[in-house]
Protein backbone atom coordinates (compact mmCIF):
# COMPACT_ATOMS: atom_id res chain seq x y z
CA UNK A 1 0.00 0.00 0.00
CA UNK A 2 1.72 2.96 -0.82
CA UNK A 3 1.70 6.43 1.66
CA UNK A 4 -1.61 8.68 0.97
CA UNK A 5 -1.08 12.15 0.69
CA UNK A 6 -3.94 14.74 2.18
CA UNK A 7 -3.65 18.03 0.55
CA UNK A 8 -6.04 20.99 1.85
CA UNK A 9 -8.69 18.41 2.87
CA UNK A 10 -8.66 19.10 6.55
CA UNK A 11 -9.61 21.19 9.35
CA UNK A 12 -6.95 23.59 11.89
CA UNK A 13 -7.31 21.19 14.80
CA UNK A 14 -6.49 17.73 12.58
CA UNK A 15 -2.94 19.73 11.54
CA UNK A 16 -2.47 20.98 15.48
CA UNK A 17 -3.03 17.58 16.50
CA UNK A 18 -0.78 15.84 14.72
CA UNK A 19 1.70 18.61 14.36
CA UNK A 20 2.17 18.37 17.87
CA UNK A 21 3.54 14.59 17.72
CA UNK A 22 6.57 16.40 16.11
CA UNK A 23 9.92 17.49 17.55
CA UNK A 24 10.49 19.47 14.59
CA UNK A 25 7.45 21.44 14.93
CA UNK A 26 7.94 25.39 15.16
CA UNK A 27 6.54 28.40 14.84
CA UNK A 28 7.26 28.65 11.41
CA UNK A 29 4.78 25.83 10.92
CA UNK A 30 1.89 27.09 12.62
CA UNK A 31 -1.05 27.58 10.44
CA UNK A 32 -1.80 31.12 11.76
CA UNK A 33 2.41 31.79 10.79
CA UNK A 34 1.58 30.91 7.28
CA UNK A 35 -1.53 32.07 6.54
CA UNK A 36 -0.09 35.41 7.65
CA UNK A 37 3.19 35.37 5.53
CA UNK A 38 0.84 33.94 2.48
CA UNK A 39 -1.31 37.28 2.81
CA UNK A 40 1.44 39.43 2.93
CA UNK A 41 3.31 37.77 0.27
CA UNK A 42 0.31 37.07 -1.74
CA UNK A 43 0.97 33.64 -2.00
CA UNK A 44 -0.96 30.89 -1.54
CA UNK A 45 -0.72 28.15 1.41
CA UNK A 46 -1.12 24.33 0.88
CA UNK A 47 -1.21 22.27 3.29
CA UNK A 48 -0.47 18.56 3.26
CA UNK A 49 -0.13 15.49 5.98
CA UNK A 50 1.36 12.02 4.72
CA UNK A 51 0.08 8.99 6.02
CA UNK A 52 2.43 5.51 5.91
CA UNK A 53 0.91 2.60 4.92
CA UNK A 54 -0.46 1.68 8.19
CA UNK A 55 -2.31 4.97 8.51
CA UNK A 56 0.62 6.67 11.00
CA UNK A 57 1.48 10.34 10.15
CA UNK A 58 4.67 10.19 8.65
CA UNK A 59 5.26 14.00 7.65
CA UNK A 60 3.48 17.05 7.14
CA UNK A 61 4.02 20.79 6.19
CA UNK A 62 2.65 24.05 4.39
CA UNK A 63 3.43 25.01 1.29
CA UNK A 64 4.00 28.70 0.58
CA UNK A 65 3.26 28.89 -3.52
CA UNK A 66 4.48 32.29 -5.53
CA UNK A 67 3.83 32.60 -9.06
CA UNK A 68 6.91 34.39 -10.70
CA UNK A 69 4.81 35.81 -13.63
CA UNK A 70 8.42 36.78 -15.31
CA UNK A 71 9.60 33.62 -15.44
CA UNK A 72 6.28 31.68 -16.14
CA UNK A 73 6.59 29.71 -13.08
CA UNK A 74 4.72 28.69 -9.82
CA UNK A 75 7.27 28.25 -6.83
CA UNK A 76 6.48 26.51 -3.99
CA UNK A 77 8.12 26.91 -0.42
CA UNK A 78 7.82 24.92 2.87
CA UNK A 79 10.01 26.74 5.52
CA UNK A 80 11.17 25.07 8.48
CA UNK A 81 9.69 21.94 7.12
CA UNK A 82 8.69 19.21 6.16
CA UNK A 83 8.13 17.86 9.48
CA UNK A 84 9.68 14.65 10.18
CA UNK A 85 11.43 14.47 13.59
CA UNK A 86 9.83 12.58 16.48
CA UNK A 87 10.43 13.15 20.14
CA UNK A 88 12.40 10.51 20.61
CA UNK A 89 14.79 10.97 17.92
CA UNK A 90 14.21 9.15 15.52
CA UNK A 91 12.49 9.70 12.53
CA UNK A 92 9.11 8.95 11.49
CA UNK A 93 9.79 9.79 7.95
CA UNK A 94 11.50 8.06 5.36
CA UNK A 95 12.11 7.95 1.66
CA UNK A 96 9.02 7.07 0.34
CA UNK A 97 7.00 10.01 2.06
CA UNK A 98 9.47 12.53 0.78
CA UNK A 99 8.65 10.94 -3.06
CA UNK A 100 4.94 11.03 -2.08
CA UNK A 101 5.49 14.60 -1.42
CA UNK A 102 7.51 15.46 -4.53
CA UNK A 103 5.04 13.80 -7.14
CA UNK A 104 2.39 15.02 -5.25
CA UNK A 105 3.08 18.84 -5.27
CA UNK A 106 5.72 18.68 -8.47
CA UNK A 107 4.03 19.13 -12.00
CA UNK A 108 0.47 19.39 -10.79
CA UNK A 109 0.72 22.05 -8.16
CA UNK A 110 4.73 23.77 -8.76
CA UNK A 111 7.10 23.64 -11.12
CA UNK A 112 9.62 23.98 -8.54
CA UNK A 113 9.48 22.86 -4.81
CA UNK A 114 12.27 24.07 -2.28
CA UNK A 115 12.17 22.61 0.99
CA UNK A 116 14.42 23.53 4.38
CA UNK A 117 13.98 21.33 7.03
CA UNK A 118 14.37 22.31 10.99
CA UNK A 119 16.79 19.97 11.11
CA UNK A 120 20.68 20.34 12.27
CA UNK A 121 23.53 19.22 10.06
CA UNK A 122 24.09 16.26 12.24
CA UNK A 123 23.63 12.41 12.54
CA UNK A 124 20.45 13.27 12.20
CA UNK A 125 20.68 15.93 9.37
CA UNK A 126 22.74 13.63 7.57
CA UNK A 127 19.92 11.06 7.21
CA UNK A 128 17.67 13.69 6.22
CA UNK A 129 19.82 14.85 3.91
CA UNK A 130 20.00 11.28 2.31
CA UNK A 131 16.53 10.81 2.02
CA UNK A 132 15.28 14.15 -0.05
CA UNK A 133 18.13 12.94 -2.29
CA UNK A 134 17.03 9.43 -2.99
CA UNK A 135 13.35 10.60 -2.87
CA UNK A 136 14.23 13.21 -5.74
CA UNK A 137 15.50 16.25 -4.31
CA UNK A 138 19.00 18.11 -4.73
CA UNK A 139 20.56 20.29 -2.63
CA UNK A 140 20.67 24.05 -3.10
CA UNK A 141 24.06 25.33 -2.10
CA UNK A 142 23.18 29.14 -3.39
CA UNK A 143 21.13 28.86 -0.54
CA UNK A 144 22.94 29.87 2.71
CA UNK A 145 21.96 27.23 5.74
CA UNK A 146 20.70 28.69 8.46
CA UNK A 147 23.19 29.17 11.60
CA UNK A 148 22.54 29.84 15.00
CA UNK A 149 23.45 29.28 18.62
CA UNK A 150 21.79 26.76 20.54
CA UNK A 151 21.56 26.01 24.49
CA UNK A 152 20.81 22.79 26.40
CA UNK A 153 16.83 23.76 28.14
CA UNK A 154 16.57 20.23 29.92
CA UNK A 155 18.12 20.09 33.42
CA UNK A 156 17.78 22.62 36.23
CA UNK A 157 17.88 26.84 36.35
CA UNK A 158 21.20 26.39 38.38
CA UNK A 159 22.72 24.23 35.53
CA UNK A 160 21.74 26.54 32.74
CA UNK A 161 23.25 29.47 35.01
CA UNK A 162 26.68 27.22 35.00
CA UNK A 163 26.66 27.11 31.14
CA UNK A 164 26.85 31.13 31.17
CA UNK A 165 30.04 32.50 30.32
CA UNK A 166 31.64 34.20 33.41
CA UNK A 167 31.02 37.93 32.02
CA UNK A 168 27.61 37.19 31.14
CA UNK A 169 27.02 35.86 34.80
CA UNK A 170 28.82 38.75 35.90
CA UNK A 171 26.42 41.78 33.97
CA UNK A 172 23.22 39.38 34.93
CA UNK A 173 24.20 39.81 38.70
CA UNK A 174 23.76 43.24 37.85
CA UNK A 175 21.03 43.83 36.21
CA UNK A 176 19.03 41.48 38.94
CA UNK A 177 20.56 44.01 41.65
CA UNK A 178 19.13 46.72 39.59
CA UNK A 179 15.41 46.68 40.91
CA UNK A 180 14.50 45.40 37.49
CA UNK A 181 10.81 43.97 37.66
CA UNK A 182 10.04 41.45 35.02
CA UNK A 183 6.48 40.50 33.64
CA UNK A 184 5.71 37.70 30.69
CA UNK A 185 2.55 36.26 29.28
CA UNK A 186 1.10 36.98 25.91
CA UNK A 187 -1.43 39.32 26.18
CA UNK A 188 -2.40 42.78 24.10
CA UNK A 189 -0.68 44.95 26.88
CA UNK A 190 2.72 42.92 26.46
CA UNK A 191 2.70 42.48 23.05
CA UNK A 192 2.03 46.44 22.54
CA UNK A 193 4.99 46.70 24.28
CA UNK A 194 6.66 45.02 22.52
CA UNK A 195 6.07 46.62 19.63
CA UNK A 196 7.45 49.93 20.77
CA UNK A 197 10.14 49.05 22.22
CA UNK A 198 11.72 46.68 19.16
CA UNK A 199 10.36 49.99 16.27
CA UNK A 200 12.49 51.98 19.07
CA UNK A 201 15.46 49.71 19.12
CA UNK A 202 15.39 49.55 15.01
CA UNK A 203 15.66 53.18 14.94
CA UNK A 204 18.24 53.48 17.08
CA UNK A 205 20.33 50.87 15.32
CA UNK A 206 19.34 51.80 11.69
CA UNK A 207 18.12 48.39 10.69
CA UNK A 208 15.22 47.21 8.76
CA UNK A 209 14.73 44.06 10.85
CA UNK A 210 11.43 41.83 11.31
CA UNK A 211 7.65 42.95 11.10
CA UNK A 212 6.69 43.41 14.20
CA UNK A 213 3.30 44.04 13.60
CA UNK A 214 3.34 40.28 11.45
CA UNK A 215 4.32 38.73 14.91
CA UNK A 216 1.70 40.55 16.83
CA UNK A 217 -0.86 39.31 14.51
CA UNK A 218 0.04 35.81 14.30
CA UNK A 219 -0.03 35.79 18.31
CA UNK A 220 -3.83 37.00 18.20
CA UNK A 221 -4.57 33.92 15.97
CA UNK A 222 -2.61 31.10 17.54
CA UNK A 223 -3.69 28.33 19.45
CA UNK A 224 -3.64 28.56 23.36
CA UNK A 225 -0.51 26.17 23.48
CA UNK A 226 0.90 27.55 20.55
CA UNK A 227 1.00 31.23 21.93
CA UNK A 228 4.39 33.06 21.78
CA UNK A 229 5.74 34.12 24.91
CA UNK A 230 6.81 37.92 25.39
CA UNK A 231 8.96 39.20 28.54
CA UNK A 232 9.00 42.39 29.44
CA UNK A 233 11.91 44.07 31.77
CA UNK A 234 10.36 47.53 33.90
CA UNK A 235 12.66 50.04 35.24
CA UNK A 236 10.89 51.90 37.41
CA UNK A 237 7.48 52.27 35.81
CA UNK A 238 8.97 51.84 32.14
CA UNK A 239 9.39 49.22 30.10
CA UNK A 240 13.26 49.00 28.99
CA UNK A 241 13.70 45.30 27.16
CA UNK A 242 11.70 42.99 25.63
CA UNK A 243 11.73 39.42 24.56
CA UNK A 244 9.43 37.15 22.13
CA UNK A 245 10.00 33.84 22.05
CA UNK A 246 8.05 30.36 20.96
CA UNK A 247 8.02 27.14 22.54
CA UNK A 248 6.76 24.07 20.35
CA UNK A 249 8.26 21.05 19.57
CA UNK A 250 11.69 20.33 21.11
CA UNK A 251 13.24 23.55 20.32
CA UNK A 252 12.29 27.12 22.00
CA UNK A 253 13.11 30.18 19.62
CA UNK A 254 13.94 33.63 20.28
CA UNK A 255 11.99 35.82 17.70
CA UNK A 256 12.36 38.94 18.79
CA UNK A 257 14.62 41.18 21.25
CA UNK A 258 14.80 45.08 21.74
CA UNK A 259 15.84 47.54 24.54
CA UNK A 260 15.67 51.12 25.30
CA UNK A 261 18.96 53.22 26.06
CA UNK A 262 17.55 52.97 29.92
CA UNK A 263 17.77 49.43 29.37
CA UNK A 264 20.82 49.25 27.94
CA UNK A 265 22.29 50.91 31.11
CA UNK A 266 20.54 48.96 33.48
CA UNK A 267 21.64 45.90 31.59
CA UNK A 268 17.93 44.62 31.70
CA UNK A 269 18.50 43.11 28.20
CA UNK A 270 20.89 40.27 29.89
CA UNK A 271 17.78 39.38 32.76
CA UNK A 272 15.02 38.57 29.50
CA UNK A 273 17.73 36.60 27.86
CA UNK A 274 18.49 34.75 30.70
CA UNK A 275 14.88 34.58 31.72
CA UNK A 276 13.96 33.57 28.33
CA UNK A 277 16.61 30.52 28.56
CA UNK A 278 14.51 29.69 31.97
CA UNK A 279 10.84 29.62 30.53
CA UNK A 280 12.61 27.82 28.03
CA UNK A 281 13.26 24.85 30.93
CA UNK A 282 10.29 25.38 32.25
CA UNK A 283 8.76 24.35 28.74
CA UNK A 284 9.91 21.18 28.87
CA UNK A 285 11.93 22.03 25.61
CA UNK A 286 14.85 20.03 25.08
CA UNK A 287 17.20 22.87 23.78
CA UNK A 288 17.03 27.03 23.01
CA UNK A 289 17.93 28.86 19.72
CA UNK A 290 19.13 31.85 20.04
CA UNK A 291 18.36 33.43 16.92
CA UNK A 292 20.11 33.47 13.59
CA UNK A 293 23.51 35.24 13.68
CA UNK A 294 25.98 36.40 11.28
CA UNK A 295 29.42 37.30 13.12
CA UNK A 296 30.98 38.98 10.27
CA UNK A 297 27.48 41.55 9.23
CA UNK A 298 26.57 41.51 12.50
CA UNK A 299 29.34 40.80 15.37
CA UNK A 300 28.62 42.45 18.61
CA UNK A 301 24.94 40.68 18.52
CA UNK A 302 27.16 37.30 17.57
CA UNK A 303 29.29 37.89 20.68
CA UNK A 304 26.34 38.49 22.86
CA UNK A 305 24.75 35.19 22.31
CA UNK A 306 28.02 33.33 22.28
CA UNK A 307 28.48 34.60 25.94
CA UNK A 308 25.21 32.69 27.39
CA UNK A 309 27.49 29.46 26.17
CA UNK A 310 25.44 27.76 23.59
CA UNK A 311 27.33 26.20 20.57
CA UNK A 312 27.35 27.06 17.06
CA UNK A 313 25.19 24.83 14.47
CA UNK A 314 23.64 25.03 10.99
CA UNK A 315 20.72 23.56 9.43
CA UNK A 316 21.16 21.10 6.43
CA UNK A 317 20.05 23.70 4.33
CA UNK A 318 17.61 23.86 1.37
CA UNK A 319 16.49 21.38 -1.31
CA UNK A 320 14.71 21.33 -4.17
CA UNK A 321 12.60 19.32 -7.18
CA UNK A 322 11.59 20.58 -10.91
CA UNK A 323 9.37 19.25 -12.93
CA UNK A 324 11.88 18.78 -16.05
CA UNK A 325 15.45 20.07 -16.76
CA UNK A 326 14.29 23.43 -18.89
CA UNK A 327 12.49 24.59 -15.69
CA UNK A 328 15.38 23.85 -13.39
CA UNK A 329 17.95 25.80 -16.09
CA UNK A 330 15.66 29.19 -15.68
CA UNK A 331 14.53 28.50 -12.22
CA UNK A 332 18.58 28.46 -11.40
CA UNK A 333 19.40 31.51 -13.62
CA UNK A 334 16.36 33.69 -12.31
CA UNK A 335 17.24 33.03 -8.77
CA UNK A 336 20.54 33.33 -8.95
CA UNK A 337 20.25 36.71 -10.42
CA UNK A 338 17.63 37.79 -7.61
CA UNK A 339 19.60 36.80 -4.60
CA UNK A 340 22.99 38.80 -6.28
CA UNK A 341 20.62 41.77 -6.44
CA UNK A 342 19.16 41.61 -3.47
CA UNK A 343 22.92 41.50 -1.93
CA UNK A 344 24.27 44.09 -3.05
Amino acid sequence: MACKVDIDNFERAEWERCAKGFADYSIYQTWPYQYVRGEMDRQRVSRFIIKDENGHVAAMGQVRIKHVKMLGLKIGYIQSGPLVRAFDGTLRCGVEPLKALRMAYVGDIVNVLRVMPNVCDDETGGHVSDMLIDSGFQPVRRVAPYRTLILPSDGSEEAIRKRLRKSFRRDLRYAEKAGIEIRQGYNNELCNVLKELYLESLKRKGFRGLDVQQFIRIQQMLSSFEKMNIIVAYYGDEPVSALLSSNLGDTAIVLLAASNDRGLKCGSSYLIWYRGAVDAMSAEMKWCDLGGIDPCKNPNVYQFKARMGGHEVFHIGAFEACNNRSVKTVWHIGDTLYRRIKNR
